[in-house]
């Protein structure tokens, strides 16, 4: 009996010697964190996700502890993505808020699987999250209505344009959302709304044909770039940059061009770099302790930016 109780009393300490080295293994290993976005390819694009990865990786240098896998892909779906996450067997997976049937049962896939997500770009609450970074979407619904409203005053004829109205992208989503409240609030006129599309070509018809029926607009409240490049196109075609007021989101190439000829009066730049900085800094507490649940949340203001805006940075030592 006691030779029998002997033998258990062993192979419960190797039991949990095994265990412990176990967990010291996973413990010394590195963080592995993924994120992925579309390979840029146009002078017109926008690639907020790719900026964020490239400021994630300048503020995680000589941080061992945390290994960040960058990813410019030409198709992969948002539940594509989140599938090979699975496979990789990340431990983080840096991703924007979609809310849709499908996304949220990619969302469950990645919590099912230990993946803790990290939002940035469009925040869903309710998708078991871990922390969200990013920009005040919402907020910048709200700015954009009080520059309408300081520039030209709550009885303009205002019109809404986005690719989908209902969207389930959560950036864009919740600008519309911020810019609805606040016009509410304002009691802002609001008399035309346009879905534009992400196809350039078509945003430039449809958003032709949106003036041509209301003649009377003073202001253009651009939900996201495409919508706001393809007006500045049309505005300066049919030579309205003096009626019109355009307002859109982010910055590239051909919105300081559109900003510098007056076409875009003002765009809402979100600090990628302060979102990748903050993200960089939840990485490494997370790796420093694997037992965290949850991580800080945090909200960035987007920056306005104008053409004398543009004019300061050239000038400026």
């Amino acid at each position: 009996m006691r030779k029998k109780k002997s033998m258990f009393l062993f192979g419960t300490a190797v039991m949990m010697m095994s265990a412990t080295a176990a967990d010291a293994e996973e413990a010394s290993a590195p963080l592995r964190a993924v994120i992925f976005y579309q390979e840029q390819t146009w002078i017109q694009d926008i690639n907020i996700m790719q900026q964020i990865a490239q400021s994630i990786q300048r503020n995680l240098e000589d941080h061992p502890e945390v290994a960040l896998s960058c990813y410019g892909t030409e198709n992969l779906s948002m539940t594509q993505s989140m599938k090979a996450a699975v496979n990789m067997r990340a431990d983080v997976m840096i991703c924007y808020g979609v809310d849709s049937e499908e996304a949220r049962a990619g969302y469950k896939s990645l919590t099912d699987h230990d993946i803790r997500i990290l939002m940035v770009d469009g925040d869903v609450e309710d998708s078991g999250r871990f922390a969200y970074i990013g920009t005040d979407n919402y907020g910048g619904g709200i700015q954009a209505a009080e520059i309408i409203l300081n520039e030209k005053g709550k009885e303009a004829k205002v019109a809404v344009l986005a690719p989908s109205l209902g969207t389930g992208l959560r950036s864009v989503g919740a600008r519309l959302d911020g810019f609805e409240a606040a016009a509410k609030e304002n009691k802002m006129n609001i008399t035309a709304y346009c879905e534009t599309t992400y196809d350039s070509l078509t945003a430039i018809e449809k958003i032709e044909i949106l003036l041509e029926e209301n003649p009377d607009l003073e202001a253009l409240f651009c939900a996201e770039a495409v919508s706001g490049q393809a007006a500045a196109d049309v505005v300066e075609e049919m030579g309205l940059k003096d009626q019109m007021m355009v307002i859109t989101y982010d910055k590239n190439q051909r919105i300081e061009e559109d900003l510098r000829k007056e076409a875009i009066d003002v765009t809402l730049a979100q600090d990628t770099e302060a979102i990748g900085k903050a993200c960089a800094q939840q990485l490494i507490a997370l790796a420093a302790d694997r037992t965290m649940e949850s991580g800080d949340d945090a909200a960035f203001e987007c920056i306005p930016l104008t053409d004398q805006d543009l004019e300061e940075e050239e000038y400026e030592p």
